[in-house]
């Protein structure tokens, strides 16, 4: 992220190259590097008329390559931002245009003197084993606009909040991270709507964080499961209704109840062994503070009784994956027998 940070800044002070490559996930980076070659192009007082967006699910790279050639208007540079760049990976889109990449390729080798073109992948991967992927990489400055580590999401909103002179606890900020899943452009977004909520209010507290930060996915299966483990069947059902309705895939709901489910095990295992916190969040790899939740949920429930939820989860993971089971019904079924009730499947609701 700092080093994004960087070459985001210094678009708008230093010299153009004529040929940009942003990839990766971290949407917050891409938009923002976006937003500074347009507004550098603003400063050196460009027609607006040079700024073109392309998308290569809908435009073919004949034509962008050909606007890239041609003269600006009533201008010096012209800047040329190329989204969906997805001829760089390995994904394979329905429908999509044939481009010729030779074409691309030659114009890389020898790029207009005068235009910039961005091209945005925002990706997870890309295929390097491509030969326009490796042209590219060579020809371009690369901008890695890939997710933030936790450390650096946590300090981009305390400067966050500090620069509109907002107090927030460490409490209640680690409470924002773990609402946002540590995701930067999602802790961003919610950072912004918490400082026009306050005002000239200098204190952030929690209970407006609990009121304005909408749950992510994984903070909603938090809740389920609790509320599965404390065998409230109506509301666990009510709430896995509703995520429903919100278009979550019931198999990703399944699989994410899974890994909280063996995270409290692995938890409740280590601490068993005498580990601190500390060290059990360096053994799995996770943050210290999903730890601390995971400590505060365990100790109110066995160790049979989390294997048991474990267990039977998988179960109908399997069975669910094999074709034995309706995804949508494998999870009300499953709160329903944890629950003790030994459910029909036509039992949908209580």
């Amino acid at each position: 992220m700092k080093k994004a940070a960087a070459q985001i800044k210094s678009i708008t002070s230093q010299e153009l190259k004529t040929c940009y490559l942003v990839w990766g996930t971290e949407d917050l980076l891409i938009t923002q590097t976006i937003q500074a070659f347009e507004q550098r192009m603003k400063a050196d007082k460009e027609d607006a008329l040079n700024t073109y967006h392309f998308n290569l699910k809908e435009a073919s790279i004949e034509d962008i390559v050909h606007e890239a050639k041609s003269l600006p208007f009533f201008g010096e540079k012209k800047l040329i931002i190329v989204h969906d760049s997805y001829i760089l990976t390995g994904k394979k889109i329905t429908g999509s245009l044939s481009h010729n990449l030779e074409q691309l390729e030659d114009y890389l080798s020898d790029p207009s003197d005068f235009t910039v073109i961005v091209f945005v992948a925002p990706y997870d991967k890309l295929d390097k084993r491509k030969k326009i992927t490796k042209h590219l990489l060579k020809q371009a400055e690369v901008i890695e606009a890939e997710a933030s580590k936790q450390g650096e999401v946590e300090a981009f909103l305390t400067e966050f909040f500090q620069s509109r002179d907002l107090r927030i606890e460490r409490e209640t900020l680690q409470h924002l991270l773990q609402l946002t899943d540590w995701n930067l452009t999602r802790a961003a977004g919610e950072a912004e709507k918490l400082a026009l909520y306050h005002g000239n209010q200098a204190d952030i507290t929690v209970d407006a964080v609990d009121r304005l930060v909408s749950k992510s996915l994984e903070q909603n299966i938090f809740e389920l499961n609790d509320r599965v483990l404390n065998r409230q069947v109506r509301a666990s059902i009510e709430l896995y209704q509703d995520l429903l309705t919100q278009k979550e895939d019931p198999i990703k709901i399944l699989a994410l109840m899974i890994s909280q489910f063996r995270l409290l095990l692995q938890v409740k295992i280590l601490k068993s062994k005498g580990y601190q916190q500390s060290d059990i969040a360096a053994i799995l790899k996770v943050h210290p503070y999903r730890v601390k939740l995971a400590l505060q949920k365990e100790q109110k429930f066995a160790q049979s009784i989390l294997s048991e939820a474990h267990h039977m989860l998988i179960t109908a993971d399997y069975e669910v994956k094999t074709g034995r089971s309706n995804p949508e019904m494998a999870v009300e079924l499953f709160i329903m027998q944890f629950a003790g009730l030994n459910p029909t499947p036509t039992n949908r609701h209580l």
